[in-house]
């Protein structure tokens, strides 16, 4: 993505350019990665690492790429500038919390998230599409919206939208267009000099109607297919443009559907796993670090790591043991 021009937000540099030729191998692998191996859970990326390095071994281009030896592809990122790999929590600056931060606020930074939506970042501002899919629990709705709220480029704006059992294609319509300035005749969009990031939540939860279709995906089918769609009123077509789609869903089952392809086709696949220990335990110890600090005496700060590794491991026993049943289909444990 760094070689494709963003008008408005950055041009490809001389520099940058000549680098090319270097880091090409690693641009590839890291391409790879993020493009085909993106939309993988959590044990198809363990063999994904596997296979890629055993390729490059095969080619004999390993060296040339340079990937560390102890860590798993998808945990770190390339640094084109200094022309190396870093871990993907090095891009990122060292996160503080405050002691006064209401506890539904608090937004931890984890390798999850910082990769996931360097990712998303870079397929909106290129007016490509995402989806975020995976279980609940895993912070795709959470990260998503702070995402387009703090830390998107100034000229995109988000736009949300949820929905439910019981949302309409005429709901969804209206929601978006009650959100568009008339450009010209026929052509509708955002405010001059702005574009539209709209993220729908909860995609796969409008139910089916007699012919088995779900209304509003297929209004949203109509404006990616052909741009636009109709005014019900004048019938007259409306063309609505810079905009791009983010959406979440979580796999079907609970009242959740299954998706046509028809409408799938469009996006881009960013798979959230459940989440990892490391990541669980950057939350906590962020989050009761900063508690003990604030309010309890500093002896108690050796106990932590104590407390929040017995804290997950009593957590996974729970998802292991304490499966829902039909008597108690209550047993879903997620963060």
């Amino acid at each position: 993505w760094h070689y494709i021009p963003v008008e408005g937000r950055y041009e490809v540099s001389e520099e940058l350019t000549a680098a090319l030729p270097r880091l090409l191998e690693k641009l590839v692998v890291f391409s790879v990665v993020w493009g085909a191996g993106a939309s993988t859970d959590a044990a198809s990326r363990v063999k994904l690492d596997v296979y890629l390095r055993e390729r490059l071994t095969e080619l004999q281009i390993d060296n040339l790429v340079g990937l560390p030896k102890h860590t798993s592809v998808y945990d770190v990122a390339l640094l084109l500038e200094e022309k190396r790999w870093v871990g993907w929590m090095e891009t990122i600056a060292t996160f503080t919390l405050s002691p006064k931060t209401e506890f539904h606020d608090i937004i931890v930074p984890t390798l999850d998230s910082v990769r996931y939506m360097w990712v998303l970042e870079q397929l909106a501002t290129h007016e490509r599409h995402v989806l975020a899919v995976g279980p609940t629990g895993t912070g795709k709705t959470l990260n998503v919206i702070n995402k387009l709220m703090n830390g998107m480029p100034d000229k995109y704006g988000p736009v949300f939208v949820g929905f439910s059992a019981q949302t309409s294609a005429n709901m969804t319509q209206d929601q978006i267009d009650a959100k568009m300035d008339k450009r010209r005749k026929g052509v509708y969009g955002p405010p001059s000099g702005k574009k539209y990031v709209i993220f729908v939540d909860d995609v796969n939860m409008p139910q089916r109607e007699e012919y088995g279709a779900q209304p509003p995906i297929e209004i949203l089918r109509q404006w990616m297919g052909h741009g636009g769609w109709y005014e019900r009123r004048s019938w007259e077509f409306r063309k609505i443009v810079d905009v791009s789609f983010i959406g979440a869903m979580g796999p079907p089952g609970g009242g959740r559907q299954v998706v046509t392809n028809r409408f799938l086709r469009y996006f881009n696949f960013i798979a959230f796993p459940e989440l990892e220990d490391a990541s669980m335990k950057t939350i906590f110890s962020v989050i009761l670090h900063t508690f003990v600090e604030a309010h309890l005496p500093e002896t108690l700060l050796p106990l932590c790591e104590l407390l929040i590794d017995a804290s997950i491991k009593l957590y996974n026993s729970l998802l292991k043991g304490l499966l829902p049943t039909p008597a108690k289909p209550h047993y879903t444990f997620n963060l």
